[in-house]
């Protein structure tokens, strides 16, 4: 078994993970600062990464989530809850998501003292300050899939449904992608080439290009999770007033968390004919009938 395997594995034992994973391209990274003689910066990186992470990995537990993995990332990483439980709340999920960022800030705190008191040499105070400040900044930009753009998605997905938000947060991502290669590149071509910026826009946009991709699974899993929930106790309602003939899918992928959705059916004068529930429409997804008009539900 092999050193990293030891320590990934070691790492989740202490903080009740199902599995630690090392990304490549932190592994990459490392070895690259062992190259150029700046592995003591890479490893105070690695550092708060693991922090971050499990900063949320700890208060995702302590709401009830089981935590499957956690694969650290230079800029911070991504922790994969149990598919049961995976987190399609608005509240849990912001909170799980600025857990990370604010355990970045309350090392700032902690070493601002450390350093006040004189117990810290002032090359390590700034590494310390600047990571930190780093990590909590660029995960807090509002795309998925940093905390920032969960943020972003939990605040949306009640108001215009989860499919869309979450499109709308991995359209973000892409543009800040774009942004930040261009800056890489100006800074390049300007004489102070700054590799990281570049490495991390082109990083954010395959995984922001691959959600997007994958976005109808992701709703898919969604409305699973939403059929699963025990829908005991007073809900907020959303309701949606459709022709008869709109497929089942283009109604579904409008349903938010947190909502109970009924749906008004309309015919061709626009007068409503009858109304189907959400568990309704839902059954009828899990059933196959993905395509068929809503009116069959009648």
């Amino acid at each position: 078994m092999t050193v990293v395997r030891r320590l990934e594995q070691s790492v989740g034992r202490v903080f009740g993970v199902g599995r630690v994973r090392v990304h490549p391209l932190f592994l990459a990274l490392l070895v690259g600062a062992y190259c150029v003689h700046l592995l003591s910066e890479a490893l105070v990186l690695f550092l708060f990464v693991v922090l971050h992470e499990f900063g949320h990995a700890l208060v995702a537990r302590s709401l009830g989530y089981e935590v499957e993995e956690v694969a650290l990332l230079p800029f911070g990483g991504v922790a994969q809850l149990s598919y049961v439980r995976i987190g399609f709340e608005p509240r849990n999920e912001a909170i799980v998501a600025i857990a990370g960022p604010f355990v970045n800030l309350l090392c700032v705190f902690c070493i601002s003292v450390l350093y006040g008191f004189g117990m810290l040499p002032n090359s390590l105070y700034q590494s310390c300050m600047n990571v930190n400040m780093w990590i909590a900044t660029f995960n807090l930009l509002p795309g998925l899939p940093l905390d920032g753009g969960r943020i972003y998605r939990a605040a949306r997905s009640r108001h215009v449904g989860y499919e869309r938000a979450t499109k709308e947060a991995y359209h973000m991502s892409i543009g800040l992608s774009a942004a930040l290669m261009f800056m890489g590149l100006f800074a390049l071509f300007s004489g102070r080439p700054h590799l990281g910026m570049l490495v991390l826009g082109l990083f954010l946009l395959i995984v922001a290009w691959r959600g997007r991709r994958d976005l109808r699974m992701e709703t898919m899993r969604f409305l699973d999770a939403k059929r699963r929930l025990d829908n005991q106790g007073v809900q907020r309602m959303r309701t949606f007033a459709v022709a008869s003939s709109t497929p089942i899918r283009d109604v579904v992928v409008q349903f938010a968390p947190d909502r109970y959705h009924i749906v008004y059916l309309l015919n061709e004068d626009g007068v409503v004919e009858s109304l189907v529930e959400e568990t309704e429409l839902l059954d009828a997804v899990f059933e196959g009938r993905w395509l068929e008009p809503v009116s069959t539900l009648r």
